[in-house]
Order: C-alpha cells, then structure tokens, then sequence
C-alpha cells in the first residue's frame, strides 16, 4: 500500500488543472463581514472636524503682530508636545495659540475681569 502526500500547492495545481475548484472550509467573504457605518457618528465626526477647522480658521486670523510683550509661560510636558502636534498638523506657532487662548478666555467668560476689577476695588 502506498501513501502519497500531497502538499497543499500540489492539490491546488492539479484543481487548477482540471477546472475544478476545491472548496474551503472557511470563506474570507464571510468572516470579514463590514459594518455599515452609523450616519450619527459620522455627522458628529463631521461636526468636530468643522469645529476645529473654525478654531484654527480663528488662530490663524489673531493678530498678534502688535503685541510686544513677552511671557514664559510654564506648560506641562503633554501641552508642549500637543502644541508641537498641532505646529506640525496646521503651521500655527505655538505662541499665537497661547496668546489666542488667554484672549478667548477672557472674551468668553467676562466673569473674570470683573473678579479682577471688583479684587482690585476692594483691596485696600
């Protein structure tokens, strides 16, 4: 009696030989089955790409030209290499966006200045 082994490339070229096909016990069209992607998350997705895009939009267009004095201000190491990122990803120096930020901080809560104005009032 006489056993022959046949390795896997040998099976295929005489299939491929003969016309006829050997199926699978696994079929890769079924195991890798896409999910439909939820239009929910992909407007919110989109929502947040439009809403950075209007931030830098805004960093871009802060006009700081004017301003001469000079800060150091100390950043955590996370923040420095986030900015760094963000140099990277969109051109902005990372002293325009912090001299942004302190801007739009007091521009959106105005509570703050008038603490300091109010502080001041009454320190004596």
């Amino acid at each position: 009696m006489k056993t022959q082994m046949k390795s896997l490339a040998d099976e295929l070229r005489k299939s491929i030989g003969t016309g006829e096909v050997i199926p699978s016990n696994k079929d890769p069209v079924m195991g890798a089955k896409k999910k439909k992607p939820d239009a929910a998350k992909n407007e919110a997705a989109a929502a947040k790409g439009r809403k950075a895009l209007d931030i830098i939009s805004r960093i871009r267009d802060f006009d700081c030209s004017d301003q001469k004095h000079l800060l150091h201000p100390r950043i955590d190491a996370r923040t420095v290499a986030l900015l760094g990122r963000l140099k990277l990803a969109s051109g902005l120096e990372m002293n325009r966006v912090i001299a942004f930020s302190i801007v739009y901080l007091f521009e959106r809560h105005p509570e703050i200045k008038s603490f300091i104005k109010e502080s001041l009032e009454n320190f004596e």
